[in-house]
């Protein structure tokens, strides 16, 4: 299946990338602009792991794992980019088919 790049776009936009990754058991706290908590991706104990809900991107300052919503499912889930695509269309109510 092929979607195309204003396909991709809508799926982003439909899928807030701070409630994503709450979804996914991690907490995040208000700091300034941002969003932080313990990086899900390694291990530790301080706060290196910044959502912006503005950029629609998150990064970590302690392992340098970064990206956009589709890039945090891939990577959390461990799951190919197309199985995140179905993900968040799904979460999203939208169908990938007509995308």
């Amino acid at each position: 299946m092929q979607v195309t790049k204003e396909g991709i776009e809508r799926i982003k936009s439909a899928n807030d990338l701070a409630a994503v990754v709450a979804e996914r058991g991690v907490e995040l706290k208000k700091k300034g602009k941002q969003l932080v908590a313990p990086c899900p991706f390694h291990d530790e104990k301080s706060a290196s792991f910044n959502v912006s809900s503005a950029k629609w991107l998150y990064h970590c300052f302690g392992c340098g794992a970064s990206g956009d919503v589709i890039g945090f499912v891939t990577k959390h889930d461990k799951v190919s980019f197309g199985r995140a695509l179905e993900t968040l269309a799904h979460r999203a109510g939208l169908d990938l088919e007509h995308l």
